[in-house]
């Protein structure tokens, strides 16, 4: 896998864990204390959050960081891309 399909499948599950708790973006990166922008690029696969960002969506989701990753360990090649 790819540091961009990394990057996009990350995109993808924040979107799905945002949907699932209801939040819109707007809201989501305001409780993870973020701009919308920076959480909508994300969630489009444009970009990598830092592992504080992460750390941020992953308490307001009430999952832990490597959810965002299918429950593995983080890859350093993400955070290469922040």
């Amino acid at each position: 896998m790819s540091d961009r399909d990394v990057i996009a499948a990350v995109g993808e599950t924040l979107v799905s864990l945002r949907a699932s708790r209801g939040y819109d973006v707007e809201l989501a990166a305001t409780l993870a204390h973020l701009e919308p922008e920076r959480l909508a690029e994300a969630e489009a696969g444009e970009v990598a959050l830092n592992e504080r960002e992460l750390a941020q969506l992953a308490d307001v989701y009430g999952v832990g960081v490597t959810a965002f990753f299918g429950g593995r360990t983080t890859p350093l090649s993400y955070f290469a891309g922040a």
